[in-house]
């Protein structure tokens, strides 16, 4: 029986791992940015360690990130919000259907004008949306967590352009607004914070007093 799961597990994984590969060709083909696989396998853990019942992603694209925030959550719910439309659409469509009834929700529009009007707070958040509004959407979210909450940012070493003293014109919003947003949290007597220097760089926020 031991054997017969563990051949289970090794299938399951290569078929996970085949619709993966095929979704990072599909996102590069169509020029949709996204985590890399490690990235999603560290939300993956967390999500395992951690157990929130109540989940938010603030920038879900077509929803490749949302699979690992969503795989192992229980009888919780997923909030998932973007700009874009048809990649909103294509993340329903591709976890709802991974995912057969689970609670699942996403959303088409601004964050920091949906977000207000959530009636649900959450035990997590990931954060991958527009780098300059950062500081803007620790702001909002802030009134929607639990004791203990988790934040999670995605992005926040920017290409190590954080670290720089001189930012091109291009990228001088988005530093800034990554610089706002760990300048934020880390001077908040409310939250405790750590880096981690996985895929362009990860912050996980705690919830300390609330």
């Amino acid at each position: 029986m031991q054997k017969s799961n563990s051949n289970k597990e090794i299938q399951n994984f290569i078929t996970e791992n085949k619709l993966l590969v095929g979704l990072q060709k599909e996102a590069a083909l169509k020029k949709i940015p996204i985590i890399d696989v490690t990235t999603g396998r560290f939300l993956e853990l967390i999500c395992l360690l951690a157990t929130p019942k109540d989940i938010l992603e603030i920038g879900c694209g077509s929803g490749f990130s949302s699979y690992f925030l969503i795989k192992n959550l229980g009888s919780g719910h997923y909030t998932g919000i973007d700009l874009n439309r048809e990649r909103i659409r294509k993340a329903e469509e591709f976890t709802c259907s991974l995912f057969p009834g689970k609670k699942i929700k996403f959303l088409a529009g601004n964050a920091l004008k949906i977000i207000p009007k959530l009636k649900i707070k959450f035990d997590l958040v990931f954060i991958d949306a527009a780098k300059f509004e950062y500081p803007h959407y620790i702001s909002v979210i802030e009134t929607k967590l639990k004791p203990g909450a988790l934040i999670i940012a995605d992005n926040i070493f920017y290409g190590n352009k954080i670290f720089k003293s001189k930012i091109n014109k291009h990228d001088i919003n988005s530093v800034n607004g990554i610089r706002g947003y760990i300048s934020y949290i880390e001077n908040s007597s409310e939250l405790a914070n750590h880096f981690f220097d996985i895929g362009d760089g990860i912050s996980i926020t705690k919830v300390i007093k609330k």
